[in-house]
C-alpha cells in the first residue's frame, strides 16, 4: 500500500504545468494547484493509516478496554463515520455499546471516544470549525470560508461540530484554558467584570394563525470577566495571556470567577486590584470573595472605573445653580480625583442650594464608593484608574458577534459560544485544544 501512495504522490507532481504556471506569472493557480494535491495526498494518507491501524487485532482491543471503562456495556462491532481535517469522511469498525451506565450523554462509539471525535469530527476539524464559527460573523461565513480553505463542511455540520466542542470545553471550562502549572503567586493581579447584552429566543406554548410556534426574544446580560496581570510600573504584561469568562447571573458569575482564582492560587499573589463601574450586585461580591479565597485585606484595592465616575459627576453637575459653576466643577473634578470626599461634599453644599446630601442621590454615589475614588493614590502606585480592561472585552468578545437586533440565540447555546470566542481572543485557542485532546 504504501508504494501505490508514493506512486499515487508522484504521479500528481504536475511539475512542468507549475512551473509553466511560474513562467506565466499565474501565482494563483500554481499555488491552488499544489494545495489541492496537498490535501487530495492527505485525505489519502489518513485514510489508509486509519483503516490500518483500526483493522488491527491490538486496536480493537484497546477499543473494547476503554469502551468498558466508559460505562458502555453489550458491545457489538458497527460502521461509524470519521470526519477528518479537510471535511473528508472515513468509514471504520467501532465497537458500540448498545447500553450504558445511567446519566451517560456521550457517544457510544469506542473510537469517537478513543481519539477525541465530536460530532465524528477530527480533533483538528473540531477546532478550526469552532474557531470560524465563533470568530466570523455568522455559522454561513464561517461556511464559506471553510470551503474558501478546500474543506467541506455543511451549514448544519459547523454549527453541530461548534456546539459539540463548546458543550465539552464548557463542563470543563477552568482547567480546559490553564497552561499546566499556572498561577497568579507573586504577580500584581487586576480583575474587571461588567455586563453584556445579547437577545434570546424562548419558545411559548402559543402559535400564530398559521400555526407556527410563538417565541419571545427578551435582551439578557451576559456578565463577562478578565483576569490579567500588570507589571511595577502599571503595564499590562504582554507575554501573559488573560482569562475571559461569561455567564449569566450575578451569583453564577462570581462563583465562575472564583474558581478560576482558586485554580490560579489567588491567595498567594502580590496584590490585586478589582475594576468596575459602581453597580452594586459587583461591589457587593467582590471583597466577600476574595477574603474567601485566602487574600489578605491589605493585599486588595478597589477601584471605581474614573469614566463611570466622570460620567455621574457630570450629571450632577445639572443641579449646580452657582454663578461660578463652571470653576466649582473643576475643584469638584479635582476632588474626585484626589479622592477627597469631604472637599467634593463641601463644594456641592457650595454650588447647589438648600442640598441635603443624605438624601441627594447623585452624592450619594460618590459617597458610597468612597474607598474606590481616589485615582491620584492608584496612579501613584501604578495601578489602574480605569475598566478598559473589560469594557474592550465586552465589545470585542460579545458585541461584535452576539449583540444584534435581529439575531435570536438559546441562552444555553449562546453562553457556549462566548466561552469559545473568550478563549480565542485572549490567545488560548491551543492551549486549550491540547488540554481537551489529551490521550486516553
Amino acid at each position: 500500500m504504501l508504494k501505490l501512495l508514493k506512486k499515487e504522490f508522484e504521479s500528481q507532481l504536475e511539475i512542468d504545468k507549475w512551473k509553466n504556471l511560474l513562467l506565466q506569472g499565474d501565482f494563483l493557480n500554481f499555488e491552488e494547484s499544489v494545495n489541492r494535491m496537498v490535501l487530495d495526498l492527505y485525505n489519502k494518507i489518513s485514510e489508509y493509516l486509519i483503516r490500518s491501524v483500526s483493522e488491527e487485532e491490538i486496536f480493537l482491543e484497546k477499543q473494547k478496554e476503554f469502551a468498558k471503562s466508559q460505562g458502555l456495556k453489550k458491545l457489538v462491532l458497527r460502521p461509524c463515520k470519521l470526519y477528518l481535517r479537510s471535511g473528508y469522511q472515513v468509514k471504520v469498525s467501532s465497537y458500540y455499546g448498545k447500553k450504558c451506565e445511567k446519566n451517560y450523554e456521550g457517544s457510544r462509539h469506542s473510537v469517537l471516544l478513543f481519539w477525541n471525535f465530536r460530532a465524528n469530527a477530527s480533533p483538528m476539524f473540531q477546532s478550526i470549525t469552532c474557531l470560524l464559527s465563533v470568530l466570523c460573523p455568522s455559522y454561513d461565513v464561517a461556511k464559506w470560508l471553510l470551503a474558501y480553505q478546500g474543506v467541506t463542511c455543511s451549514f448544519d455540520r459547523v454549527r453541530k461540530i461548534s456546539l459539540a466542542l463548546s458543550g465539552e470545553i464548557q463542563q470543563n471550562r477552568v482547567t480546559c484554558q490553564l497552561a499546566e502549572n499556572e498561577s497568579l503567586s507573586g504577580s500584581r493581579v487586576v480583575i474587571g467584570i461588567d455586563g453584556g447584552r445579547c437577545r434570546t429566543k424562548k419558545y411559548l406554548e402559543e402559535t400564530t394563525a398559521k400555526g407556527n410556534p410563538k417565541f419571545e426574544t427578551e435582551w439578557k446580560e451576559p456578565k463577562l470577566f478578565v483576569i490579567d496581570i500588570i507589571d511595577s510600573e502599571g503595564n499590562r504584561k504582554r507575554n501573559h495571556l488573560p482569562i475571559y469568562d461569561s455567564t449569566f447571573g450575578d451569583d453564577e458569575s462570581f462563583d465562575l470567577l472564583s474558581q478560576y482564582l482558586s485554580a490560579l492560587q489567588i491567595q498567594d499573589c502580590k496584590e490585586v486590584q478589582f475594576v468596575a463601574d459602581g453597580a452594586k450586585w459587583i461591589w457587593k461580591r467582590v471583597r466577600p470573595m476574595l477574603l474567601g479565597l485566602g487574600v489578605s485585606p491589605d493585599k486588595i484595592t478597589e477601584t471605581l472605573d474614573y469614566y463611570h465616575a466622570s460620567e455621574n459627576l457630570h450629571k450632577l453637575k445639572a443641579y449646580m445653580d452657582t454663578k461660578e459653576k463652571d470653576k466649582k466643577f473643576e475643584e469638584m473634578k479635582n476632588a474626585l480625583w484626589q479622592g477627597d470626599i469631604d472637599q467634593l461634599a463641601e463644594l456641592v453644599k457650595e454650588s447647589i442650594s438648600n442640598v441635603n446630601l443624605e438624601d441627594f442621590t447623585p452624592f450619594q454615589y460618590f459617597k458610597n464608593n468612597e474607598k474606590r475614588i481616589g485615582y491620584q493614590g492608584f496612579k501613584d502606585r501604578n495601578l489602574l484608574c480605569g475598566s478598559g480592561i473589560v469594557e474592550s472585552g465586552i465589545r470585542r468578545i460579545i458585541n461584535l458577534r452576539f449583540k444584534s437586533p435581529s439575531t435570536f440565540w438559546y441562552p444555553e447555546n449562546v453562553e457556549k459560544l462566548i466561552l469559545m470566542r473568550s478563549i480565542a481572543l485572549s490567545g488560548r485557542w491551543e492551549i486549550m485544544i491540547k488540554n481537551v485532546n489529551k490521550s486516553p
